[in-house]
């Protein structure tokens, strides 16, 4: 081999090499960029779970707050009032009237054994001790006593936990779902029906209510809440459907990991 073969051999290798090592930076490069991006979106799914959660909590705490409100003024209020009234009936009698007494006492039993109800249901510690199932039938409950809609809760499969923050979201966004049907729907029935599966969670929210047109999901702006429910669902790694149409009701679906 002469110097020019010599030459030309050392050139191009010494390109070869070249063009390995930037290709070797090159692909390195894009590995680091997508190493980046993905603790970016990490970290960007992370902030809009926190975000969802606190969300989440102040608007059972709202609703708590509303629903306590009511409970004072409507049960003890009353249990109070009339309480009032029968010591004043027992002040007023020259003789003790014992099965007056015996109710007064009842009465005053019923107030305390309330109060204490209330404060239970103040306690993050109790709200967490409930199991999803429990804390959706203290939500149809609640609605059936108002006497408007009738609802109904179902299940499938044996119940298995879910942890306590994603299980807030899900009763918010099944809360969210039942406060729909009752202020635009114009249905009588609601049904609530969850599903549990080996790996995932699935939640049933229909009504028999007028529907509407599925394109006002497109818009910016449903008025219904809609959107920050399919939202809430991808923050906890789920996914939500709606299915509605004039006249044929509508069924919120939501999909979620146990985990």
């Amino acid at each position: 081999m002469d110097n020019g073969d010599l030459m030309l051999a050392i050139c191009f290798v010494t390109a070869l090499v070249v063009m390995l090592t930037c290709f070797f930076l090159y692909v390195l490069f894009l590995q680091r960029n997508k190493s980046n991006k993905f603790i970016t979106e990490r970290e960007l799914m992370k902030a809009n779970f926190n975000e969802q959660l606190l969300r989440s909590r102040l608007e059972m705490q709202e609703e708590s707050f509303n629903a306590i409100s009511m409970e004072i003024h409507d049960s003890v209020g009353q249990t109070l009032s009339l309480l009032k009234v029968q010591l004043n009936i027992i002040e007023q009698k020259e003789i003790l009237d014992k099965v007056l007494l015996s109710e007064a006492k009842k009465n005053a039993g019923k107030a305390m054994s309330d109060l204490r109800d209330i404060a239970k249901s103040l306690s993050t510690a109790h709200i967490h001790s409930l199991s999803l199932m429990e804390m959706a039938t203290h939500e149809l409950q609640r609605i059936n006593a108002v006497g408007i809609i009738e609802g109904t809760l179902l299940s499938l499969g044996e119940e298995k936990p879910v942890q306590n923050e994603k299980k807030l979201i899900l009763f918010r966004m099944m809360q969210e779902s039942c406060q729909n049907i009752i202020k635009h729907s114009g249905a009588t029935r609601l049904t609530i029906t969850i599903l549990f599966n080996n790996e995932n969670l699935a939640i049933k929210i229909n009504d028999n209510g007028k529907g509407f047109n599925r394109e006002i999901l497109a818009g910016p702006g449903s008025g219904l809440g809609l959107q920050n429910i399919m939202s809430r669902a991808l923050v906890i790694g789920g996914m939500a459907e709606i299915i509605s149409g004039i006249d044929e009701g509508t069924t919120v679906g939501i999909t979620v990991p146990y985990n």
